[in-house]
């Protein structure tokens, strides 16, 4: 089984609940993580779980940033599902900028290297993908990471990709405790998982859908300082 925590903050004109229905079965299921939207994104969900019973919601009262939706989420999903120690949990971005169809194509690749932990969708320009990203959140990406790398020591090409699996075992190591940050809490996990075999996995189809709440500039400089309290809690002694 596969249960995909799906963070939402007033996404309802970009939640595109028919694709979700498409997948939803029992080997497949959604759990939308409503993150106090003050719009119709909670109703829009809630009816969704009445039309389909692979479809689920868990809503908190108060925003309270992605990072603690997708932490709540995780911490959620072994009282409402049965899961076994092959069961994967996973988030995917609401917008799906990375489609359901690419999850089958994650999961193939990770057999090719064994028994795997975790696996990351990492948006790399290669012949035979077909990635939409402005030349400018490229760059700014590919910076980020660097920074990452130098001063985190993750080797990770793109942390920041919303599509990420981890095996259920994984959950209480991975988001028992709070993030530092509300932006890059992907590399507190890796962090935290430093032990465990995560592999990157090259999405095949990624673009950039309008309407983003994200404001490049100002979460990056947010996000160098929180990259120094990352540090900081996990590096320094």
């Amino acid at each position: 089984m596969i249960v995909l925590v799906i963070p939402c903050y007033n996404e309802e004109k970009r939640l595109k609940l028919s694709e979700f229905n498409k997948y939803a079965n029992s080997n497949l299921q959604f759990l939308f993580v409503d993150d106090g939207s003050k719009d119709n994104t909670k109703k829009i969900i809630e009816e969704a779980t009445r039309q389909n019973p692979y479809i689920h919601l868990h809503a908190i009262t108060k925003n309270g940033g992605k990072a603690s939706a997708v932490r709540e989420g995780f911490l959620a999903v072994p009282a409402k599902f049965s899961l076994t120690a092959n069961d994967w949990v996973g988030f995917w971005d609401a917008d799906l900028a990375t489609p359901l169809s690419e999850i089958e194509k994650m999961l193939r690749y990770g057999e090719t290297y064994g028994e795997v932990d975790s696996l990351w969708a990492s948006r790399i320009y290669r012949l035979g993908s077909h990635i939409e990203r402005s030349a400018l959140r490229h760059y700014l990406g590919r910076g980020f990471a660097t920074v990452i790398a130098i001063l985190l020591k993750v080797k990770s090409y793109d942390s920041q990709c919303g599509a990420k699996l981890f095996k259920a075992p994984l959950i209480q190591k991975a988001f028992q405790e709070p993030f530092t940050s509300n932006w890059v809490f992907d590399v507190e996990i890796l962090l935290r998982l430093h032990d465990k075999k995560i592999i990157e996995y090259p999405v095949t189809e990624w673009r950039d859908i309008p309407g983003s709440k994200v404001k490049v500039f100002r979460e990056m400089g947010r996000g160098f300082m929180d990259i120094l309290k990352i540090r900081k809690r996990y590096l320094e002694d």
